[in-house]
């Protein structure tokens, strides 16, 4: 099914979901050769268009998983942060189960209405389409914040940390009606939260992938917070932490319903394995709460050491005017991968950066370079470090931050 932003996929899958049916979601920009690979992988028998239902008002009773047959959910095509293209497998359990666990963090229901800024064919964009539809609120559209009033008469909207400081950049009033910014997508500095707390904004930071329907772990930023907590392990979902010694960080196990039920890859179909091993590192912290240094995949390996480009981000993004950081490894004739940093600086200069990188970081993790961050990176929701390291390999100039 080829979905809209703008455009309420909910009463076409809804229509579907009634027949039993696992849904792939496309995005309507998709290029054809993408999604004539994911239409392969999926084995879809008939391709629809959600548009086509948009006038329809659907269903007004509240979504339930067992008024289905077990059959239905949808495929979310997602490449992870290693690029290798797979859908994932979600039934509608697992999404209303993502719902419900949800709100004993972040309550939503009746009265509220959740800001559907996201694209709806990605997991956290359809989460808010099926939080209204289980919950009883309503998903209104929007374009992705910018300022302020883009919030207007929204009580709850989720961002990433790009455009919380651009948010942070309007002076002016918060809408009365907001009651949680869910802050997630991306790891964020402490500094940041700590702007947006003292703000007064209802920032909750959140911890999620497709796989798990959006949401493992959910709490709302303080002002003293430090490190990257996203809040405790939500009710029913269980998180483990495999670490070589007890106390330290090692890759997030997790268990609960809010698990998809296959990966599909090349056209195999793989059951998800059970618990989930989500290939990102952290740990529990004395206060329950779930702490996400990076992903293990993303890990550069510079002249043995380990070097988490998730870091480097955030100690980049304390710098005051820097909108987004995104870190890749590039190879090194030495120290076989080096880091080097894509900047979108709304002010602030490398010297700047440098100087707070030499105190917050050692020195084999300060980046080998500096380089601007593409528009064409800067203008999605969150920039990829395949796809940048990529470009790089390829030749590609990109302007030095000075």
């Amino acid at each position: 099914m080829v979905v809209h932003a703008g455009v309420d996929p909910m009463p076409a899958l809804r229509e579907q979901w009634a027949r039993g049916r696992s849904v792939l979601l496309l995005g309507s920009t998709l290029p054809q050769a993408a999604r004539e690979h994911a239409i392969r992988d999926s084995r879809a028998t008939e391709v629809l268009d959600s548009a086509d239902r948009a006038a329809h008002t659907g269903s007004s009773a509240l979504l339930r998983a067992g008024d289905h047959p077990p059959d239905a959910g949808v495929l979310i095509a997602t490449s992870g942060s290693t690029g290798a293209p797979r859908l994932v497998e979600l039934p509608l359990d697992a999404l209303e189960a993502s719902a419900t666990l949800g709100t004993a963090a972040v309550p939503f229901g009746p009265g509220d209405a959740w800001l559907a800024s996201l694209a709806p064919q990605h997991v956290g964009g359809l989460m808010v389409h099926v939080r209204a539809a289980v919950l009883g609120g309503r998903a209104i559209h929007g374009a992705l914040p910018r300022t302020w009033s883009d919030l207007e008469g929204a009580t709850h909207a989720s961002v990433v940390p790009a455009q919380l400081v651009r948010l942070l950049e309007d002076p002016s009033s918060l809408p009365r009606s907001l009651k949680a910014v869910m802050l997630g997508g991306a790891s964020s500095p402490a500094s940041l939260r700590r702007a947006a707390v003292a703000r007064g904004i209802p920032v909750f930071t959140t911890y999620g992938m497709t796989e798990t329907a959006s949401q493992v772990a959910t709490g709302p930023a303080d002002a003293v917070d430090d490190g990257s907590p996203v809040g405790p392990p939500l009710p029913g979902i269980h998180v483990t932490i495999d670490a070589t010694e007890p106390g330290t960080a090692g890759e997030i196990v997790i268990e609960g319903p809010v698990l998809a039920r296959a990966v599909i890859a090349n056209g195999v179909r793989t059951p998800l394995a059970r618990p989930h091993r989500s290939r990102d590192a952290g740990f529990l912290d004395a206060g329950g709460r779930l702490q996400v240094v990076g992903r293990l995949d993303a890990v550069i390996n510079s002249g043995g050491r380990k070097i988490h480009p998730e870091a480097i981000e955030r100690v980049i993004m304390s710098v005051p005017g820097i909108r987004c950081a995104c870190v890749a490894g590039v190879p090194h004739p030495r120290w076989g991968q080096r880091p080097v940093a894509f900047v979108d600086a709304a002010d602030g200069s490398a010297r700047a950066i440098v100087a707070v990188l030499r105190t917050g970081l050692a020195a084999h993790e300060i980046p080998d370079a500096l380089l601007r961050m593409p528009p064409d990176e800067s203008s999605l929701m969150k920039p990829s470090r395949v796809r940048l390291a990529a470009r790089l390999a390829a030749g590609e100039r990109f302007e030095e931050l000075r």
